[in-house]
């Protein structure tokens, strides 16, 4: 009972869960008991999900899972670190691209809803995870509110970058709402089949990336040759 307690009010940190993998086999065992999990998570839900599903889908024993979890909480918390790590390399990786300092804002926001939305699907076991812990008063939302407000970091610094004269802190906070709004649309369309597009319709793609600019309230055809910052 108190370690629920513990939960409902701290986000735990991953060391605090997960024993530690000493040896390159027990990483392995490691990694692919997270994608286990995460795949179970996706059929089952969290709540629904066994530690004996998630250690038969790693091809291990339940023993092996328990000497490197403590409990299926554990292996979320872990799980939810290695995504959150993924995750903001994926951010920079997109936003390092040259093309957005040159291409037209509403092609290039397109990509990046495609590239949200494959990355939801695709791991889209973690989400309903972090969705039904949420709503059971476990505090989930920390890594997410972070690589939120990381990415409403980096359209500001592109908008920068393209010479479009903007707010900082103003535009980081609006990217960081839309953001948030986007990514809750497309989990709802991955994990709900919510109308009225499905997550991989590229009209769906469109008409978030043409929220995104509107909402930003930016002119998303020029470019810093075009409008150079003002003095």
């Amino acid at each position: 009972m108190a370690r629920t307690r513990r939960t409902q009010q701290t986000s735990p940190k991953a060391e605090e869960w997960v024993r530690p993998a000493l040896q390159e086999r027990s990483r392995d065992q490691r990694d692919r008991l997270l994608k286990a999990g995460e795949h179970v998570f996706a059929r089952e839900g969290f709540w629904g999900a066994h530690v004996t599903q998630i250690a038969e889908e790693a091809g291990c024993s339940v023993g092996s899972f328990y000497r490197r979890f403590k409990d299926k909480e554990a292996l979320f918390f872990a799980l939810q670190t290695d995504m959150a790590e993924h995750a903001k390399r994926n951010i920079d990786a997109a936003f390092d691209d040259p093309n957005w300092l040159t291409s037209p804002l509403p092609e290039m926001f397109e990509q990046l809803m495609r590239n949200t939305a494959r990355t939801i699907v695709r791991i889209q076991g973690y989400y309903r995870a972090l969705y039904e812990m949420s709503l059971r008063g476990h505090k989930v939302w920390d890594p997410m509110r972070a690589l939120e407000r990381h990415q409403g970091e980096r359209i500001a610094g592109m908008l920068e970058a393209r010479g479009i004269s903007i707010k900082h802190d103003d535009v980081v906070t609006a990217a960081q709402l839309a953001v948030r709004m986007i990514n809750g649309l497309l989990i709802s369309s991955v994990i709900h089949q919510a109308a009225p597009y499905r997550s991989d319709d590229p009209k769906l793609h469109r008409e978030m990336a043409l929220i995104l600019t509107r909402y930003l309230g930016i002119e998303p055809t020029r470019t810093r040759k075009e409008r150079p910052k003002d003095d």
